[in-house]
C-alpha cells in the first residue's frame, strides 16, 4: 500500500527554521522542534540535510537572496531618476514589500555569537550600502559624502526596526517626505523636485 504520509519538503523546513527563528531565536532552530512544529518524525529532516548545520547555511542563504533592502537593477542614469529610486525604496521598506524587518533583526540577533551569520551579515550589510552610495553618487555627490549619506540613511533604518519603534503604516507615509528632505539636504533636493514636477515619482 502507498504511503499517504504527504513529505515535508526542504523548502518547507526552512521556511519553518525561518519562522522559528524570528519567534524564538537561533537556539529554538533545532530539528526536534522543528518537526515538532510541523507534526513530523525528525527522520525526514536527514532525507534532505546533512545536520543542522547545513539547514542554518540554506536559512541564511535564503535571507541573503530574498529579503532585499535594495532592488537590483540598473545604475540611475541622472540625479532626477536616483532621487526617485530612493524614495521608491524607502516606500517598500515602510510596506514591508519583499523586506522583513523582523528576519532581519533575527538574522543580526544570531550574528552576535555565530562567526557564520556575522560573515553575512557583514558581506549583506556592505552589499546594500553600495547600493545606497551609487544612488547619492548619481545625485552628484562625492564618493566620500555618499559613502556618509548612505550610512546614515542605512543605519537610520535599521536602528529604526531595532528600537522597536510603533509607528503606522499611513503615518510613516505621512512623513516619507520629511525624511527625504532631510536625507537628501538642500543640494539634492532641487534633483528630487524636479522629478516630483515632471510626474515620475509621488508626494505622498
Amino acid at each position: 500500500m502507498a504511503n499517504l504520509v504527504p513529505k515535508t519538503s526542504p523548502a518547507t523546513w526552512v521556511e519553518t527554521a525561518r519562522k522559528a527563528l524570528i519567534e524564538e531565536g537561533v537556539h529554538g532552530v533545532k530539528v526536534d522542534r522543528l518537526a515538532q512544529r510541523l507534526g513530523v518524525t525528525r527522520g525526514g529532516f536527514y532525507k534532505h540535510f546533512q545536520d543542522r548545520g547545513e539547514l542554518l547555511e540554506q536559512l541564511l542563504a535564503r535571507w541573503e537572496s530574498e529579503n532585499l533592502f535594495l532592488l537590483e537593477g540598473p545604475i540611475p542614469k541622472s540625479a532626477a531618476e536616483a532621487a526617485v529610486m530612493l524614495e521608491r525604496v524607502s516606500e517598500r521598506l515602510i510596506t514591508e514589500d519583499g523586506f522583513d524587518p523582523k528576519y532581519d533583526l533575527a538574522v543580526r540577533d544570531w550574528a552576535r555569537n555565530d562567526k557564520r551569520a556575522a560573515w553575512a551579515v557583514e558581506r549583506v550589510d556592505g552589499k546594500r550600502l553600495e547600493g545606497l552610495e551609487r544612488l547619492f553618487v548619481a545625485m552628484g555627490c562625492t564618493a566620500e559624502e555618499a559613502a556618509v549619506r548612505a550610512r546614515v540613511y542605512y543605519y537610520h533604518q535599521i536602528g529604526y526596526y531595532s528600537m522597536g519603534v510603533k509607528q503606522s503604516v499611513s503615518e510613516r507615509k505621512r512623513l516619507m517626505p520629511v525624511y527625504m528632505q532631510i536625507f537628501l539636504g538642500p543640494e539634492l533636493l532641487p534633483a528630487k523636485a524636479k522629478a516630483v514636477l515632471s510626474g515620475k515619482t509621488k508626494t505622498t
